[in-house]
């Protein structure tokens, strides 16, 4: 009988995709691998033939873990190391391997603008992680499995070239600023498809008001998943340092990515693994102030948004050319 383990990573869109590795590397040495996550990014592993099974964690944790203790661990892969995971790994006393986070630099470097060297890219570092368990492991790229369930959404409205825009993002600091979008719309020469979740209907609304041109606007209309086949099907995306971002990677998709309030040297760049990197990343390295925030924030600290306000929309064109 194969040893089960728990890989525990709550969410979010970009950090279950750079897990992926880790999931597979797991199953490809014998073990069977179940995963602890927020239900609502659960859709994203539930096809993911090295995973055998999903736990949705519920709004009491103390329900979770009765339910996890009636399972046989051998060992808990914690991935995202905060107080509900440890709650999750003492309630289980199980052996447990936990993905470090150098909080004290993070605050050094954010905070002071104290110099490090880069990170190890997370994907690495997450590996880093299961060593004891199966060795080093190396060679790898990061994944993304579609819903299997059938869409509603009719692809054949996307057009046969387009470039793709993921207009939000987790935080207000790491979006693309609305004008720039428009501006950067107008004067392209490709076709545009807008996608977002739900909480960026009212910026995409926007863009679509404000644009000379006519373009597609799937914010809010379409699921995860139809959102990473729409990225799978572009001839490029243009995205801010978000989940979008990652599902390019893992599809192996040309991108330009813009950097604000983050900063490369975090270690949570595009992972093309084994594939050529098809990223071109774009961002102001002379401000002082970056990063001033490992995850992005809801405002700049400084409340000058330089960071993306000084991007210049030609150089992104002339990226895209």
């Amino acid at each position: 009988m194969k040893k089960k383990i728990l890989i525990i990573r709550f969410n979010s869109i970009g950090d279950i995709v750079l897990t992926s590795p880790v999931s597979e590397a797991l199953n490809a040495a014998g073990y069977e691998v179940h995963y602890l996550v927020k239900s609502l990014f659960a859709s994203l592993l539930k096809s993911n033939p090295n995973i055998t099974k999903v736990w949705e964690l519920k709004s009491d944790l103390n329900e979770t873990i009765h339910e996890l203790k009636k399972i046989e661990f051998f060992a808990v892969v914690d991935l995202h190391n905060n107080l509900r995971s440890s709650k999750v790994k003492r309630a289980l006393s199980i052996k447990s391997y936990t993905f470090k986070k150098p909080r004290i630099k993070y605050f050094l470097l954010t905070k002071f603008g104290m110099k490090f060297k880069p990170e190890p890219h997370i994907v690495n570092r997450f590996l880093y992680v299961i060593e004891p368990l199966i060795g080093k492991v190396e060679n790898v790229n990061t994944s993304f499995y579609f819903d299997p369930v059938k869409s509603n959404f009719d692809f054949k409205v996307l057009p046969e070239n387009f470039m793709a825009i993921a207009v939000g993002a987790a935080f207000k600091t790491k979006m693309i600023p609305t004008h720039k979008l428009i501006q950067l719309i107008d004067e392209s020469t490709l076709n545009v498809v807008l996608i977002g979740g739900p909480a960026d209907c009212e910026r995409a609304h926007k863009i679509v008001s404000k644009t000379k041109r006519k373009i597609i606007n799937l914010v809010g209309e379409i699921s995860i998943s139809d959102s990473a086949k729409v990225i799978q099907n572009c001839q490029m995306l243009v995205s801010g340092d978000t989940g979008m971002m990652h599902i390019g990677a893992a599809l192996n998709v040309p991108m330009v990515n813009v950097f604000g309030s983050t900063h490369p040297i975090l270690g949570y760049t595009p992972f093309y693994g084994n594939s050529e990197n098809k990223s071109v990343i774009i961002q102001n390295p002379d401000l002082s102030c970056r990063p001033c925030t490992k995850q992005g924030s809801d405002a700049c600290p400084k409340g000058h948004f330089k960071c993306m306000n000084s991007i210049s929309v030609d150089e992104m064109l002339n990226v895209i050319q």
